[in-house]
């Protein structure tokens, strides 16, 4: 009898990866299509991305290829250190959050939901809507590797002090990694390449640091903090997994547009209040592509 419910419990472990991955690759291929064969649903800008090379299908490829490849490492370190169903969880499960989030603020933006255009990306391969696949996996990463380095630094700290530390650890990366992205255009073989992504607002109305609108790097701290709080809050919480893993599973994936529309409620306030108070600032200014 015990042996028996072992096997149903790895069997459902396997299903469970399974059926979500299957979904996960169905939406990426059909948002995929539509972003390169059918723009015009999406309004996709006409743009040339940085690229290095003439062969530009080749570029896409490897990048990500690349990033799947590391993707894999990571899923394969969290597979070790907290099981499949976790693992499978905080994979897809930022995946859909980021992406959901980055979704609606250049989507919101390009249809006139909001009064300012946000950004947009120039380069992808493989899309989750209007995010390339790369940059979904990217927040995986950095969300994986943010949460767990705070758990080794802070071991007798709670899940939300970490996911505090892993969102200011995120931030911190980030400006960095933002001012070198928008900019790659200008190391391009083709004169005309813009950036990774481009900025759309009027930083003269905003308050900005590096020219990038600081809303994006409260962002980017809010993301990776509510979603790892999210993780933890379900993950850890005894009255949570005595209900078992399928239970937590489907809370978990249950709370995630409840949390997603908190995290873009405190960056809209945030960008509203921070803008009226420090309107036209723009620490250390640099040029973009």
């Amino acid at each position: 009898m015990k042996s028996n419910r072992v096997a149903t419990k790895l069997e459902y472990k396997h299903k469970f990866f399974t059926f979500t991955t299957i979904l996960m690759v169905i939406f990426i291929i059909f948002t995929t299509i539509l972003h390169h064969i059918f723009p015009d649903v999406l309004n996709v800008p006409n743009t040339r991305g940085p690229y290095s090379s003439n062969n530009i299908l080749f570029e896409l490829i490897i990048a990500d290829v690349m990033t799947l490849s590391l993707s894999a490492l990571v899923f394969y370190h969290s597979l070790k250190t907290v099981g499949l169903i976790k693992s499978t969880c905080f994979l897809y499960g930022s995946i859909i959050f980021t992406g959901l989030q980055e979704c609606f603020w250049i989507l919101t933006g390009r249809f006139g939901v909001f009064p300012q255009e946000s950004y947009y990306f120039t380069r992808g391969g493989l899309w989750f809507l209007e995010i390339p696949l790369y940059t979904c996996l990217g927040w995986y990463i950095l969300a994986w590797s943010c949460v767990n380095v705070a758990q080794i630094v802070f071991r007798n700290r709670n899940y939300i002090f970490h996911a505090i530390i892993a969102g200011i650890m995120a931030t911190s990366l980030d400006m960095f990694i933002d001012p070198v992205m928008i900019n790659r255009g200008s190391s391009s073989v083709f004169s005309d390449s813009l950036g990774l992504w481009v900025w759309l607002t009027d930083i003269s109305d905003r308050f900005s640091i590096f020219s990038i609108p600081f809303s994006n790097f409260f962002g980017w701290c809010m993301v990776i903090a509510l979603f790892a709080i999210l993780y933890g809050f379900v993950f850890r919480n005894k009255k949570i997994e005595e209900k078992g893993i399928k239970k937590s599973a489907g809370i978990f994936f249950y709370l995630i547009p409840i949390t997603l529309a908190i995290c873009i409620g405190f960056i809209f306030v945030s960008q509203l209040t921070i803008d009226l108070l420090l309107k036209g600032i723009n620490l250390i200014p640099i040029g973009l592509a």
